[in-house]
């Protein structure tokens, strides 16, 4: 998933390490793999949309020159190669005090990465064609306590079931001859695992003449284990932390009765550790996000509120901006 190893590579590994030693580095792009669909398939983590861009072009348009083509080219080549969808739903146990009543969410993910291997660079020779897909089902509970009139803490409990499943064409006759060291290893394999996720987030929020902002903390750890699949992945256990520092800022621009409209930015730092660093390439990363929300809880009451905005993602191997939609953001 994501920078996943290519062939030239794992060619390497095959001539130099052993059957066991092969397995291990099997092992661990399984658990990279997992541990990326939990960062991915979290909105609060990464935001990922669609028309992706280079945002320097947006930052330096009458120099030209001064954008890093280099850098954003690999970035924004990977954002396009990746697909994510995520259908999120928000039950309130108790209706009558929504602002601190506990919930259940729930929500259904689906990733996909299509790419191609070149086996070597410099030759002529036809790339391999790779897909990765990862479905996701995902169910939490939480308790939101308040600790004043501005300041809450959330505490959740949330749990994944994920199916991963890799379909890989050998489309030249040097790449095919290592098909039978590696179909079922690296290739054309599938897994199942099931992860735990405990998290607690503490949030300040200020409302003011122009509208509100708020500061919150957000710290997530899961861990969890390969339960089924192909040989190679049976000793995976996916796991991995992050933790996400935001500001947030709403500006009203309508509050008529018709209309409410406000202006929503948001910046933020977001640090991980554990097996999607390699996959990310990094341990922290930073997200910019501008957009329009309107307020629907007058039209139904499943949604707070819908936007539309971009969002800019600086300091990972997803580098880049993308159009955004946005639901039950602020």
């Amino acid at each position: 998933m994501l920078n996943k190893i290519k062939l030239l590579n794992i060619i390497i590994i095959l001539s130099i390490q052993s059957p066991i030693s092969l397995a291990f580095d099997a092992t661990k792009n399984f658990e990279e793999a997992f541990a990326t669909a939990v960062v991915l398939t979290d909105n609060d983590t990464i935001s990922l949309g669609f028309g992706n861009f280079n945002p320097e072009v947006l930052l330096k348009p009458s120099q030209p020159h001064l954008v890093d083509h280099l850098t954003t080219g690999d970035s924004l080549e990977l954002r396009n190669q990746l697909s994510v969808f995520s259908v999120p739903y928000t039950y309130i146990l108790n209706e009558k005090n929504k602002e601190w009543s506990d919930k259940i969410t729930f929500h259904l993910a689906y990733i996909k990465q299509d790419t191609t291997h070149n086996l070597f660079d410099d030759t002529q020779l036809q790339p391999d064609d790779n897909i990765d897909k990862i479905y996701s089902s995902y169910l939490a509970y939480s308790r939101y306590i308040p600790l004043s009139k501005r300041w809450k803490l959330r505490m959740r409990l949330g749990g994944y079931l994920m199916h991963y499943d890799n379909s890989h064409n050998y489309n030249s006759s040097l790449s095919k001859s290592f098909e039978p060291r590696l179909d079922g290893v690296y290739f054309n394999t599938q897994a199942n695992a099931a992860i735990i996720e405990p998290n607690a987030k503490l949030t300040y929020t200020k409302d003011k003449s122009w509208g509100k902002w708020e500061l919150s903390s957000d710290f997530n750890y899961f861990t969890g284990k390969v339960y089924s699949g192909s040989a190679s992945s049976k000793n995976a256990k996916p796991s991995g932390w992050r933790v996400n520092n935001t500001v947030k800022f709403h500006y009203d621009l309508n509050l008529s009765k018709l209309d409410a409209e406000s202006l929503y930015v948001k910046f933020q730092r977001s640090d991980i550790g554990g097996d999607m660093n390699s996959a990310l390439d990094t341990a922290h990363f930073y997200e910019f996000g501008v957009g329009i929300l309107l307020d629907t809880r007058k039209l139904t009451d499943w949604v707070e509120n819908v936007g539309v905005g971009i969002n800019i993602n600086h300091g990972s191997s997803l580098n880049g901006g993308s159009i955004v939609f946005y639901f039950n953001e602020f």
